[in-house]
């Protein structure tokens, strides 16, 4: 079963699930160009790909570590971790925080805890923000901006700065006329503007903007 599927800067794609490795082709060729060992008895989860880095791939497993790669190294695995402790541990969302340092990632589990990680310190994570109760089920990290989203099956999704503030909630108001919101399944950021888009488990695709956005 295919479970990450996460495009890079270069012409390809990185693709994982319950398979022992990190498969990368390149789409133009229509090519096998890396085969990556994921060195884990557990599936990949979640996988993200720097957009400023090529070659270096992040990746989440089910139970609860974290692994950063990069396939100009003859070894490929750079380094690991294990952030999510928790009776949940599960790998939902994973990516790169915004900025050229290659070795800060968040990373988020289905127990609903966010994790701020420097892979460089082997003290685990720097930052924690406890974002959702045993329910969340997508992370989506800004490009550029300081930001990143959390959604859950509770309906609920939040922003957060890299900080760890709470910047805003959308959530579901069951009255006449009120915002609709179904279970997030997945979250996505507009690479470059201040654009959130939602997609939930009643097939609907939703797209949040700041206040300064709608204003202009």
């Amino acid at each position: 079963m295919l479970y990450a599927l996460f495009h890079g800067i270069w012409p390809g794609q990185y693709a994982a699930g319950e398979i022992s490795s990190i498969m990368a082709w390149d789409l133009d060729k229509e090519q096998l160009v890396y085969s990556i060992p994921s060195l884990s008895d557990s599936s990949i989860s979640a996988l993200s790909a720097s957009q400023v880095h090529g070659g270096q791939l992040a990746a989440g497993f089910v139970d609860g570590s974290v692994k950063l790669f990069d396939v100009r190294t003859p070894e490929m695995l750079v380094c690991a971790a294990r952030p999510h402790t928790q009776k949940v541990e599960r790998v939902v969302g994973i990516g790169f925080q915004p900025g050229l340092d290659p070795a800060k990632i968040v990373s988020a589990s289905q127990a609903g805890d966010i994790q701020f990680l420097d892979v460089r310190n082997g003290n685990g994570a720097y930052l924690t923000i406890d974002a959702h109760r045993g329910s969340l089920t997508a992370l989506a990290i800004h490009r550029h901006a300081p930001l990143i989203a959390s959604g859950s099956a509770k309906q609920i999704i939040k922003v957060f700065s890299l900080e760890g503030s709470q910047l805003g909630t959308i959530r579901f108001y069951p009255t006449f006329m009120a915002q609709k919101i179904g279970s997030v399944n997945c979250l996505a950021f507009h690479p470059y503007q201040v654009l959130l888009a939602a997609g939930a488990a009643d097939a609907l695709v939703s797209i949040y903007a700041d206040d300064n956005s709608q204003a202009r």
